[in-house]
């Protein structure tokens, strides 16, 4: 069935399946930037088409595009974020072997700001299509305090954090403090970028390696 055939014939949700709703609609947006990729060039017209509901339906769920967009990227976001905090997790229950309990305990900060850093690269690399949908959405110029709501927030704040512990436990972050976190994301989206596009053999161990050589410039005991 063509996509402006759905709006006319889809059945309306039962009551209270908002939820269901908004799910379709940001599948809805998430396919159609894959296509267009901007947030400029997306129309709430195509998004309704698309999932099959009136236009006016967006509204009950997002004030505006933008909203729209966000939401969509967000359920990304935050996804990468959990494959984060899970490696974090599992670097909790895997310390270093045969070490003194305060060398672990000096250790354990890195080893999971570690496995964070490696876990984006793992999911980069699992996940391009995603992946490039974070990065190469063209999005529309908002406000800084609209911008600070911005859902890729979720991955500033988790090294923030991530090296705030490693301060608690005795290392020195070199450089602006709160420049740190931005430091790691740009370098490692940087150095996945180049992984992907260059046309050697995709061997994971180089990502791996240029994280441990992040952080060792980064961090200083």
């Amino acid at each position: 069935m063509a996509v402006t055939e759905r709006a006319a014939v889809r059945a309306r949700n039962p009551r209270g399946q908002g939820d269901r709703l908004r799910g379709e609609l940001l599948r809805a947006t998430e396919r159609l930037l894959e296509q267009v990729g901007s947030e400029d060039a997306l129309s709430l017209r195509a998004v309704a088409r698309e999932a099959g509901v009136a236009a006016p339906s967006i509204y009950r769920h997002f004030s505006d595009k933008t909203e729209l967009v966000w939401a969509t990227l967000e359920v990304n976001y935050e996804r990468l974020a959990h494959a984060m905090t899970e490696a974090a997790a599992q670097a909790d229950r895997t310390p270093p072997p045969s070490a003194p309990r305060e060398a672990a305990d000096h250790e354990l900060p890195v080893a999971r700001l570690r496995a964070q850093l490696r876990a984006y690269c793992r999911y980069a690399v699992e996940h391009p299509a995603t992946y490039r949908l974070l990065y190469e959405t063209r999005q529309t110029p908002v406000g800084p305090e609209r911008l600070a709501g911005h859902p890729a927030g979720v991955l500033v704040r988790s090294w923030h954090d991530a090296l705030t512990a490693c301060e608690e436990a005795g290392w020195r972050v070199r450089g602006e403090r709160a420049q740190a976190p931005y430091v790691l994301w740009s370098a490692i989206h940087g150095r996945v970028m180049i992984w992907q596009v260059m046309p050697s053999q995709k061997d994971t161990s180089r990502l791996d390696r240029f994280v441990d050589e992040i952080l060792h410039l980064l961090l200083e005991r």
